[in-house]
């Protein structure tokens, strides 16, 4: 199984991608995972719902038919670190190929988007830019990873 994260915007802040970088590294020993990272300068200048509109087509293209797609959303659902494992291991196991996370843009996502989704996933109640979810979900896909090879990381 293959991860990808899609974001809508550029990470530039030097500290986001070090960490990112870490995590990465220790995760490729389990799965491949990828970044992709939609540009959204043109939606900076535009009305909210344009921009979301403008910023979901991208998101979209970028989806393939069988990827299981798991969209960032203030309003899906919060998962813990072992239910995020558990879903993970379930769809390893259903033979899914891609397991896609998708990060919205500072207005979130048009509802093209979340109805394309097969899960809203909520990291927290709190709001977070889009490059610090970025590094906080790529932290929780390795604790997901080592609770399914069994590697201490995560404490119970």
């Amino acid at each position: 199984m293959k991860l990808r994260i899609i974001s809508i915007g550029k990470v530039k802040q030097s500290f986001v991608l070090e960490g990112e970088a870490e995590y990465t590294k220790r995760l490729k020993s389990w799965c491949p995972i990828e970044f992709t990272e939609i540009s959204n300068e043109k939606g900076a200048s535009l009305p909210e719902e344009t921009a979301k509109k403008l910023e979901a087509e991208s998101l979209l293209k970028q989806i393939e038919r069988d990827d299981f797609l798991i969209v960032l959303d203030e309003r899906g659902k919060q998962k813990n670190s072992i239910e995020l494992s558990n879903l993970l291991s379930s769809k390893m196991n259903e033979g899914i190929k891609n397991v896609t996370f998708a990060i919205g843009g500072a207005y979130g996502w048009d509802d093209a988007v979340r109805k394309r989704a097969h899960l809203l996933l909520s990291l927290s109640s709190l709001t977070f830019t889009y490059q610090m979810t970025r590094l906080i979900l790529v932290e929780q896909l390795y604790r997901a990873f080592t609770l399914i090879k069994g590697v201490p990381y995560h404490k119970k």
